[in-house]
């Protein structure tokens, strides 16, 4: 017997041993849930009490994001009702105020004597809430009537703001009206840092009978410290609205980024569009009110998803010449070439009878060396180099420059690209893909790639934000440089920066070389699919100073409103108008002499002046703004030649003789009426006066693109 009351108090001990964990563990785990459901059956009110989402700001600490507090109006039935003295001047003064109907607000009061919490009106501003609270004070007050306003109060929430309307809207994206969730950028990559988590006020009836007031504060979300500067992004989007209108493309996009960390400074696209009302098609100009009148549910839709888009990180695009350096690296690094080989570029590479790929001097570049085939941005001879490096280096090292798969950069949707796996590449792949044609990659993939070419090797993870910060100011989080790889040797960097270098140095006539800057750059054009629609997008590569370069700059448009989009000059235009705007920001100082010696033949012309070292400008073309003329001047990298000047890279051009890769001058080829002139000069398109040739100068040798025959 004892042996059984024994183990039945063992048994009732352990079960209530087993209680007490239990109770404790649901008090620790579960007490707020339940504490809230007990509130809840005894409350007569609750409301919420909003969290502030987190701040973005740039890496200086100006606000980009912010909060701004509005004001639901709430009505208590149940105290308006209470009393004549109550109910009459209260809707008095509401309809006073507010311009509420009457009629519905006693109707409301009516159906509803009893509650306590009814949002009549949300989102008021502060100067509309102060009005009401101004006249309830002042009748209140006043000892001398029996009136009292009473059974309406103001709830507070917060709205996101942006402060800067369109600057790098992009890069930060936008928030819910609650402020709950991101869209796109920095606030929906960041959200879970930015959203805080709402308070909560509870009113009860304790078993006293007597009301009561539980609170739970809200928790504010963090703050982000991006690595942009506003100052260098307002400078980028001011450059690229004037691009815009005065040539316009279907994209405009330009990021700059500190080669040396992987940091992006600045990074913005065309078209743009509010922060702050982003659902808005209008504010870029880019759609006409009638376009946008014109457009169904789902074209509108579509049209806001392209809006919202980063073209940096979510569009892709082949690069063209831009990645002929990287092809030229590979080769290096494994010793399958040396800056000393030798190529014979005659003017194109047969692949079949009847079927050429041009190099954009049709007539030959000569022979050249490695150097010489980035300055004169050869395709012969890189056709050549990706044949001598053959298959597997090429496909070995388009993975190590990051091409193919994602950077991973702290923005949402970032594309990975296209490339052809090793086991497919045929010979025309390799052909095609060695000078940037035949692959897809983006502008982030091409940019964290050249930076490595430029800073020693080293590949570091772009990113777009610096710190992560709490309310009271204290770090969570500071984002340092990530190396993912070596990509290439010093030995390699520097031969390339020096080729570069000399890329830019050698353009003629319109180049981005600024008397006493090095600046080292690289070309690029990509003949779009279809090749038969000859639409391109051109793009330059540039950093500074070239010999141990600090800031990275890559330009790319896509699709430039012109009769011929090859025309490289526009985004070499657009590079050199970025820099002068920018080394004064950044207090660069020259880095080698600013004499005569050094000064390029390219200077803004005065309108309707002469290109210098290019003959007569026979179609009267006028130099928009005076920064040289974007609309026939350089034809980088796909069109034939008129008046047999150098056209580099493979484009029938007839009517634009300039050659922006760096090459020498074109031999007495004009200008025929090819400047867009968005001042109100003559053909605002830029095209080419009826596509004709100037005098004496040969017809473009492949005028339906890049590739001659059917190849595409």
């Amino acid at each position: 017997m004892k042996k059984k009351l024994a183990l039945t108090f063992f048994v009732v001990a352990l079960v209530l041993l087993g209680l007490a964990v239990a109770v404790g563990f649901i008090g620790k785990e579960k007490g707020l849930e339940y504490e809230q459901r007990v509130l809840t059956q005894q409350t007569v009110a609750s409301g919420t009490i909003p969290f502030k989402r987190g701040e973005i700001t740039d890496r200086n600490g100006t606000v980009l994001a912010a909060n701004e507090a509005v004001y639901n109006l709430i009505l208590d039935p149940s105290v308006i009702n209470s009393n004549e003295n109550i109910l009459e001047p209260t809707l008095n003064l509401l309809v006073e105020c507010y311009g509420y109907d009457r009629g519905e607000l006693e109707e409301l009061l009516a159906e509803n004597p009893n509650s306590q919490y009814i949002r009549y009106t949300l989102r008021m501003s502060e100067e509309e809430r102060n009005k009401f609270l101004e006249r309830k004070e002042e009748i209140n007050n006043n000892l001398k009537i029996k009136d009292k306003i009473e059974g309406v109060w103001f709830e507070t929430e917060y709205k996101r703001i942006y402060p800067y309307s369109t600057l790098a809207c992009d890069l930060i994206g936008f928030a819910s009206k609650d402020g709950a969730s991101g869209s796109y950028g920095v606030e929906q990559y960041y959200n879970d840092e930015l959203a805080g988590t709402s308070g909560r006020t509870y009113r009860y009836i304790n078993e006293d009978s007597d009301a009561e007031q539980v609170t739970r504060d809200a928790v504010d979300g963090n703050t982000i410290v991006s690595t942009i500067d506003v100052n260098l992004q307002s400078i980028v989007e001011e450059q690229i609205k004037k691009f815009n209108e005065e040539v316009g493309a279907k994209n405009t996009a330009v990021i700059i980024m500190d080669p040396n960390n992987g940091e992006v400074l600045a990074m913005a696209s065309y078209p743009y569009f509010d922060l702050n009302n982003p659902a808005d098609l209008s504010v870029s100009g880019y759609y006409s009110q009638e376009e946008i009148s014109a457009m169904s549910a789902e074209e509108r839709l579509e049209a806001l998803n392209g809006l919202w888009s980063n073209y940096v990180t979510q569009s892709l695009y082949e690069p063209g010449s831009t990645a002929k350096p990287l092809t030229i690296a590979a080769g290096l690094e494994e010793g399958k070439l040396s800056p000393g080989d030798s190529y014979m570029c005659d003017g194109g590479w047969d692949y079949a009878e009847g079927k050429r790929i041009n190099c954009h001097k049709t007539s030959g570049h000569g022979l050249l060396d490695v150097e010489g085939a980035i300055v004169e941005s050869c395709n012969d001879a890189l056709i050549q180099i990706g044949q001598q490096i053959g298959t597997d280096v090429f496909c070995k090292y388009q993975p190590v420059f990051g091409l193919g798969t994602r950077t991973g950069i702290d923005l949402p949707g970032e594309e990975d690209g296209i490339l052809k796996k090793k086991e497919e590449m045929s010979e025309i792949d390799l052909v095609t893909n060695s000078f940037g044609q035949n692959f897809n990659a983006t502008v982030i993939q091409m940019a964290a790639a050249h930076c490595s070419l430029i800073n020693g090797g080293y590949y570091y993870t772009p990113h777009v934000v610096k710190e992560i910060l709490r309310p009271d100011g204290s770090v969570v989080k500071s984002v340092d440089k990530t190396l993912v790889r070596k990509t290439v040797s010093e030995t390699t960097s520097d031969f390339l920066k020096k080729a570069m270098l000399a890329m830019v140095d050698n353009q003629s006539p319109w180049s981005t070389a600024i008397p006493g800057y090095e600046i080292g750059g690289k070309t690029g054009t990509a003949e779009k699919q279809p090749r038969s629609d000859r639409k391109y997008v051109v793009s330059f590569t540039s950093f500074l100073p070239a010999s141990d370069p600090e800031y990275f700059m890559m330009v790319v448009i896509d699709e430039p409103n012109v009769e011929d989009q090859s025309t490289g000059g526009y985004a070499t235009n657009l590079t050199r108008s970025l820099w002068e705007a920018v080394i004064p920001y950044l207090n660069l100082f020259p880095t080698r002499s600013t004499g005569e010696e050094q000064e390029t033949t390219q200077a803004p012309l005065p309108e309707g002046a002469e290109a210098p070292g290019n003959g007569e400008n026979q179609g009267g073309a006028e130099n928009p703004e005076g920064n040289g003329n974007p609309g026939e001047a350089e034809n980088p990298e796909e069109n034939g030649n008129p008046g047999e000047a150098e056209n580099p890279e493979g484009n029938g051009n007839p009517g634009e003789a300039e050659n922006p890769e760096g090459n020498g001058e074109p031999e007495g080829a004009g200008n025929p009426g090819e400047a867009g002139n968005p001042e109100g000069g003559e053909n605002p398109e830029g095209g080419a006066a009826n596509g004709e040739n100037p005098p004496g100068g040969e017809n473009g040798a492949y005028n339906n693109g890049i590739f001659q025959g059917d190849f595409e």
